[in-house]
């Protein structure tokens, strides 16, 4: 009963988000709609692989979604789509789409004591940290954890304890 109740609870809790565009594919497509836990409401951190929304550094500040790849006060680098971090290679357990081959697709990173870097999973077409740099923790909304639209894909994007 507890279970349940805990549940009704975080989905009356979650805010709603538009995914636009294909930036996290094969995770999430355009027009899919995901359910977040709001930072607002819990003591939740980001973590490594967390599917975020966050509001863009600077102009504009548009809500993007994106999953964290590099945490506060590490040194990442991303070479031919491959991540690197702290000199070792980064195992992502998620699918990702590589960039186009023989494109020149790098980037390196120092995240400061409250920054992330965030990717988007398809590494051929998203504006992610390689963009944009390091995001502040403060400007992360929330965490996705659930799809639930269209209603053939509903899915637990990540288990919330």
């Amino acid at each position: 009963m507890k279970f349940v109740i805990r549940n009704i609870l975080r989905a009356v809790s979650s805010r709603r988000y538009r995914v636009e565009g294909d930036s996290m594919l094969p995770t999430l497509a355009d027009k899919h709609y995901v359910l977040l836990v709001s930072r607002r409401w819990t003591d939740w951190e980001p973590q490594r692989g967390d599917i975020v929304v966050f509001r863009r550094p600077g102009p504009p500040h548009d809500l993007y979604v994106k999953r964290v790849v590099g945490m506060p006060g590490e040194d990442i680098q991303m070479v031919a789509g491959q991540v690197y971090l702290d000199g070792g290679l980064l195992k992502e357990n998620y699918p990702t789409i590589p960039p186009v081959p023989g494109r020149r697709d790098r980037g390196e990173w120092w995240t400061g004591p409250d920054e992330f870097v965030l990717l988007g999973d398809n590494r051929r077409g998203s504006e992610d940290s390689r963009i944009f740099g390091p995001v502040r923790r403060e400007l992360i909304v929330g965490r996705v954890w659930f799809r639930y639209w269209p209603l053939g894909a509903w899915s637990r994007l990540h288990k919330i304890k």
